[in-house]
């Protein structure tokens, strides 16, 4: 609105700066103004439509006091952009009747009806199951082919059960999830607290006779005890009663005596504990001499001559004496066996003799010097140890098969 300056006292006229300041906002308020031919209908309608309203004191653009906008504005009115779309944060309604298109966003409050329209697929994150029939939504969810059941209503026939927690044995279970660790946790582990599956144990269960158990050779398990024979006595022989308890008799009877071993090993009766007398009508042995012990002044080679003397009983032969044997290598028979020390002694028999120069077989031998034998001559006043069994021209010292007369 134009200011204009008026004078309400007579006598006291507007100065020229003022009177020309009213004009001024006159014409200024006067070009602002609309002609009256631009307040048809048709024009008050147009202004309205698509002029602010300049002059009129209207804004088109304005309902109740609100601008239109499409973007999510506070304090305007909803407006659809060029795609037809609008934005909002928080829709408030009670909406009745069918959504077509898309929803993002947050849903708060209650949804009834059924949703048969819906397309696409609604991710289990976001509380959908992920599938769009059931065997998949099943399969999604981890659910296999199960349907929901009652816990009194459910009947598992074949199949498997993988991937669960050990089911405890207070609900029917062993706690456990290998066979190992099952048979310990419920006490049964095998050779502790049972014992194996065994066949020979069930095949002795089938005997009812009492006695030792035994199996055959075709797996047939049997009873058994200990029987006495001859010069044997067996004493609970079944063992129901305690230990069997089997005596030897101290004359024992027996048919013959057989021996086990490598030959030559083992002995009869002991050097400490001999038998008496041992009756029988012949005896046999290995080796070919028969042996007395005597005590020598030396340790001497086998088949050195020996004659009694030197500061023992017996020592080396010297040329031509009284020679009583040779030192035996293996006797046949050894008397006065238990003298500490001695020198079995060869007094009959073949063994083995030391001989120096040659010598054929059939030849007398005689004692010689150092213990040493040689071949006798014919019709020789000196004593003959023995005879020669083999013929050697080799002239040095050297063993030779003899006979001891």
């Amino acid at each position: 609105m134009a200011v204009i300056v008026l004078r309400s006292v007579k006598g006291s006229p507007l100065t020229i700066a003022e009177a020309d300041a009213n004009f001024n906002n006159l014409n200024t308020e006067v070009g602002t103004k609309l002609d009256t031919t631009s307040y048809t209908a048709a024009d008050v309608l147009t202004k309205i439509k698509t002029v602010d309203g300049v002059g009129s004191g209207l804004d088109a653009d304005l309902l109740d006091g609100l601008s239109s906008a499409t973007a999510n504005t506070v304090s305007t009115i909803v407006a659809r952009d060029a795609s037809g779309n609008f934005s909002a944060g928080t829709i408030t309604a009670s909406l009745v009747g069918n959504v077509t298109g898309n929803v993002t966003g947050n849903i708060t409050g209650t949804i009834s009806g059924n949703a048969t329209n819906v397309s696409g697929v609604v991710a289990i994150g976001n509380g959908g199951t992920g599938a769009t029939s059931d065997s998949a939504a099943r399969t999604a969810l981890g659910l296999g082919t199960i349907a929901t059941q009652a816990a009194s209503n459910v009947t598992i026939t074949g199949g498997s059960i993988s991937g669960i927690t050990d089911i405890a044995i207070a609900d029917g279970g062993t706690g456990a999830s290998t066979a190992v660790q099952a048979r310990t946790n419920l006490g049964l582990v095998l050779g502790s607290d049972v014992q194996p599956f065994s066949n020979n144990l069930t095949a002795i269960a089938s005997v009812t006779t009492h006695g030792f158990f035994v199996k055959d050779s075709a797996g047939t398990a049997l009873s058994r005890s200990i029987a006495a024979s001859g010069s044997i006595t067996v004493t609970n022989g079944d063992g129901v009663s305690g230990n069997p308890t089997i005596t030897l008799s101290s004359t024992p009877e027996v048919s013959a005596i057989l021996k086990t071993g490598t030959n030559g090993s083992g002995d009869i009766g002991q050097s400490g504990n001999r038998f008496a007398v041992i009756y029988g009508t012949s005896t046999s042995a290995q080796y070919a001499d028969l042996a007395e012990k005597y005590l020598a002044d030396a340790e001497y080679a086998v088949g050195t001559v020996i004659m009694v003397g030197g500061d023992a009983e017996v020592t080396a032969s010297t040329w031509g004496s009284r020679a009583i044997g040779v030192v035996s290598a293996n006797p046949a028979y050894i008397m006065n066996d238990d003298l500490e020390g001695g020198t079995a002694i060869a007094l009959k028999g073949r063994v083995p003799v030391r001989v120096i120069g040659a010598i054929r077989k059939g030849d007398r031998i005689i004692a010689s010097a150092g213990g040493l034998a040689s071949a006798g001559i014919a019709h020789s006043s000196v004593d003959v140890i023995g005879i020669a069994l083999e013929s050697n021209s080799d002239m040095s010292e050297k063993l030779v098969e003899c006979v001891i007369l």
